[in-house]
């Protein structure tokens, strides 16, 4: 992994066979990163998938071991039980130009991944949340306020 820094931002250069989350959960840990956004551009030989079954409240996973494209790929940083929490989702592109995606729980980088980290100066917080069954972020609750749909008077 290379790394440049820009005052609230990172760009990493992840290397040919590189594990993507445990990776960058590294550098957010050696970083001390609470919040972050993130997006990526480039390449998997490997990949493994989620589907959230909301039925069921559990994850189902699928391997994916072929050369991919990364044409889509954002999530975010945050803390959960004080250690760092990546929550990526991607779109794979295939040879045959059919994409696949999903919750990304880790990928083999080949032969690059380039990663744009916004890093936030709050540390945001993820909390188990019973009724959904995930660990959701944990955000104030907003008062009452008028709809915002709603023209001015």
């Amino acid at each position: 992994m290379r790394v440049q820094q820009f005052d609230h931002r990172y760009v990493v250069r992840l290397e040919s066979g590189e594990a993507l989350i445990e990776t960058l959960t590294a550098l957010l840990r050696g970083e001390q990163l609470a919040f972050a956004t993130l997006t990526a551009a480039g390449a998997v030989s490997w990949v493994r998938l989620g589907y959230w079954d909301a039925r069921r409240q559990a994850y189902e996973y699928r391997e994916i071991e072929e050369q991919l494209e990364v044409v889509s790929f954002e999530g975010n940083a945050s803390l959960k039980d004080g250690q760092p929490f990546l929550h990526l989702h991607g779109a794979f592109g295939r040879h045959d130009f059919t994409v696949l995606g999903g919750h990304i729980q880790e990928a083999r980088v080949h032969p690059t991944l380039e990663v744009w980290l916004r890093v936030e100066d709050v540390p945001v917080r993820r909390r188990h949340d019973p009724s959904t069954g995930l660990d959701l972020l944990d955000l104030p609750a907003q008062p009452d306020r008028p709809d915002a749909r709603q023209a001015p008077r």
